[in-house]
Formats: structure tokens, sequence, C-alpha cells
């Protein structure tokens, strides 16, 4: 075989979270006598950092990069000068065009090779980063759905003019692939889910679970970032709807987050104390995820669910809101219900789920048989890459 490939993977940080997730899944199944990977990382911070694979060779952005991550509002907040500062200077760049040139500096002092292929792991600033390379080939890659959420919406004239010199697109969904070539007026782009860590899932599911109470009533849950965009809140309006209706159940919610405060205020407020426990954090939630009826997902937007195919993976229907990949996940009736994504699709789903335990069981009893098609995408990937 000829050398290796050299391949950059570029991200702005790597905290607990679904781009840097499925980044280091992607990084770990890359043939490692075809690619030599390297993943710099602009802001050096995160969970995530402990779990790149080995043989991947980090990189670290400079200090001109230390604020590429964070709020301004945030830092504000925190009254946090030296990141202020740094945002301040970051977003002077950028509104002023002088950040072309200041990223072909910044680079010099950052990378010590040039790359067969260069990768943008997160749209937005890494897409500008990746595009004013000299990298032999440029792609950008999209996991959310544009339509619904333009993180690039400050500085679409910037990202347009990148994408101009980026050669392909690659979305982790047909939707979401669609949403970003219409925002962005660009053709250039092609589809591919995530790849999945099976392996992770299906050994996770093996340690013993305690948290899970099975007293005859359905227990359902969700993973998720207790953030706007995860909308629990709407889950927990239909969680009381369907009390109210006689549907009792168990609820868990698994994570944590900014809005944890006002979602533990809200369970008091609708009288949920007895239906739903916050279970925090949990680096291995696969096993609880296999011990309930069924996983919902109610957010507002996403690219392609991983969580969703986790579920699947571990044996558990899903109840997921319309969103980007959604139809693309759920493909057969014994994976789950979408529902419209609005409060009412929400609570009508949850009821039509919940009035039918022995339906769920049988589902659960179904997706035993249930493979994620890995080798297919990871084809996909490498024919990319090339």
């Amino acid at each position: 075989m000829t050398d290796k490939k050299r391949i950059l993977f570029v991200n702005d940080e790597m905290r607990m979270g679904g781009v840097a997730r499925v980044l280091n899944t992607l990084m770990a199944a890359l043939p490692k006598d075809r690619y030599d990977i390297d993943l710099l990382v602009l802001h050096k911070r995160g969970m995530l950092l402990e779990k790149i694979p080995e043989g991947v060779r980090v990189l670290e952005g400079t200090p001109f990069f230390s604020a590429v991550d964070l709020s301004l509002a945030d830092l504000w907040k925190k009254k946090d000068m030296q990141g202020i500062h740094a945002k301040t200077k970051l977003l002077f760049y950028m509104k002023s065009g002088l950040i072309i040139k200041k990223i072909q500096e910044e680079r010099k002092k950052i990378l010590d090779r040039q790359y067969d292929v260069e990768v943008a792991a997160k749209e937005g600033f890494c897409t500008i980063f990746t595009a004013y390379g000299d990298s032999k080939r440029k792609i950008n890659w999209v996991l959310t759905d544009y339509s619904v959420c333009n993180y690039s919406s400050n500085h679409m004239g910037l990202v347009k003019r990148a994408l101009q010199k980026i050669d392909l697109n690659v979305a982790d969904s047909e939707q979401a692939l669609i949403a970003y070539e219409t925002v962005f007026r660009v053709r250039n782009g092609v589809a591919i889910h995530n790849l999945m860590d099976v392996d992770l899932v299906k050994n996770g599911m093996k340690e013993p679970v305690t948290e899970i109470i099975h007293d005859g009533l359905p227990n359902l849950i969700t993973v998720a970032r207790f953030h706007p965009q995860k909308s629990i809140d709407r889950l927990l309006n239909a969680s009381r709807k369907a009390v109210s209706a006689g549907y009792r159940h168990h609820l868990y919610l698994v994570g944590g987050g900014e809005l944890e405060e006002e979602l533990r205020q809200q369970v008091k407020d609708l009288q949920l104390e007895d239906t739903v426990t916050f279970l925090g954090y949990r680096q291995n939630p696969y096993g609880m995820m296999a011990d309930c009826d069924l996983f919902v997902l109610p957010s507002l937007y996403e690219g392609f669910a991983t969580v969703i195919s986790e579920s699947l993976i571990a044996g558990t229907p899903v109840l997921t809101t319309d969103v980007s990949g959604a139809k693309e996940q759920i493909t057969h009736p014994e994976y789950g219900w979408i529902t419209e994504n609005t409060q009412e699709g929400l609570d009508k789903g949850l009821l039509d789920a919940l009035s039918d335990s022995a339906r769920l069981a049988e589902m659960k009893q179904q997706l035993k048989g249930y493979e994620y098609p890995n080798n297919q995408i990871l084809d996909e990937f490498i024919k990319v890459f090339g």
C-alpha cells in the first residue's frame, strides 16, 4: 500500500455532546493502516478529550482561539474579563473580515504538515478555519438542521464565502443536507449517517442497574443536556397530561445543564414528584435505557440524533418529535413513533404509546434483532476521504 493519507479533523472543543462523541467514534473506526489522523481542538477543553482514540495526534489552538466556543453573554454573566477580551477580539476579526488573514497566520503556528484531507468537524467557525487552509481536500461536516437553527446567522457572508472553498459538505441526514444547501445555496453535498459505537452501548448494558423501579408501571427515559434545544419542559408537560388522563408511569431524566433548576421547579409546579426522577449525568446510561420501556426525545431540532440509534441498539423503542433524521431512523413500526414537533403532538404521541403496554413489550421483543449498519456507513466515509 502507498503512504497513508493524512487527515486533519478540526473541532472547537471536546465537551460532552453529540459532535465530539460522533467525531471520536469516526476517528476510532477509520482504518489505521490507511489514514494518519490528527485532531486540532481550537479551544482544548472537554471531558471527551479523554476519549480520543489511541493513535490520534492531538493539536491545540493558539490563545487567539481560547474563546471560540464561548458565548459573550455567558462571559458577561460570569464577569470573566479575560474571556470577554478574547471573545471581543475574535468577533472584531470576524466582523471586519480580518479573520481570514488571521487564521492563515495562526495555522502556521499550529500545523507542521500539509494534509490530504481536512474536515471541519463542526460547521461554523471550523468551516472558516478549514476553508482558508492549504489542505488538498476540504470537507465540511454538517450535524444540525439549519432550517430550524442557523448557528452562522451573525456571519452569513463570511461563511458563504468560506463554503466556496469547501470541496464537499457531508450532512448526517438527508433533511439536514437539504436544509444546509437551501440556507447557504450550495450544491456540493452528500448525506452520510453517523457511525455508532455499538460495542460501547452493548457493553454498557451489561452493568447492573438499580435506579429503575419495576412496579408494573411503564418506565420512560430520556438522556439529554438540559438545554432549550432538547425541550425537556415539553416532555414534562406531556407527562402531566398523561397522568391526568389516567396513564401513570415513571419518567427518568438522565443529564444536566443550565436548565436543571427550572426543570426541577416545573416538576414541583406540575406535581410530578412521584412520577419524575432526576438521575443526573451518567457516563454510561445504556443499561438504564435498556431497562426502560420507552425512550422519549422531545427536541426542537437535531441533525441526526445519535441517542435514537443508541436506544434502538439497546432494544428500547423511541418516541421522538419530527426532527431532522428521525424518518431515516424510525423506519419500521417496531422502532417507535414520530410525533408532530409541537406540544400537542408530543402530548398525543405519549398518550398513544402509554395506551398499549402490551404493544410496548412486543416492540422491545422485536428490537432484539436490531442491527445498526456501521460497516456500510464506514464504507461511505472512506469513499469520501479517499
